[in-house]
C-alpha cells in the first residue's frame, strides 16, 4: 500500500473519541522501536484517501511522545474523522514508516 519494506508487525487497537474527533494511539509497542519510532523521533504525517502514513523524518513536524509508559504516537484531530475506525484500527509497521487504517 505505501512501502516496499517488509512488514515488521501489524497491531490492532481500538479507536476512541476525544472532543468529537477520532483518536488513534499506539504506545510502547516493541515494533515501534524496531521501526525507529523512539521517544522524541520526528515524523511527517500524510493523510491519504484510505489511510494515514507516518514516515520518520529528522525535520518532521510531529514528534513521538516520551511518556512513562513508553514511546507514544497519538493521532487526534478533525482530519481523522474521515476514516472508519468503528471496527478498530490496524497499525502496519514497516522500517521507518507506519500505516494507519480501519481494521
Amino acid at each position: 500500500m505505501t512501502s516496499n519494506n517488509q512488514i515488521l508487525a501489524v497491531v490492532k487497537t481500538q479507536a476512541t473519541i476525544h472532543r468529537g474527533c477520532n483518536r488513534a494511539w499506539l504506545q510502547g509497542h516493541e515494533a515501534m522501536a524496531r521501526a525507529g519510532f523512539l521517544p522524541n523521533a520526528r515524523y511527517d504525517m500524510e493523510y491519504r484517501t484510505d489511510c494515514v502514513v507516518l514516515t520518520l523524518n529528522a525535520e518532521g513536524k510531529r514528534k513521538v511522545s516520551a511518556t512513562g509508559r513508553g514511546a507514544t504516537v497519538d493521532l487526534v484531530n478533525k482530519k481523522m474523522n474521515a476514516y472508519n475506525f468503528s471496527g478498530g484500527i490496524s497499525w502496519v509497521i514497516y522500517n521507518r514508516q507506519i500505516t494507519v487504517t480501519g481494521a
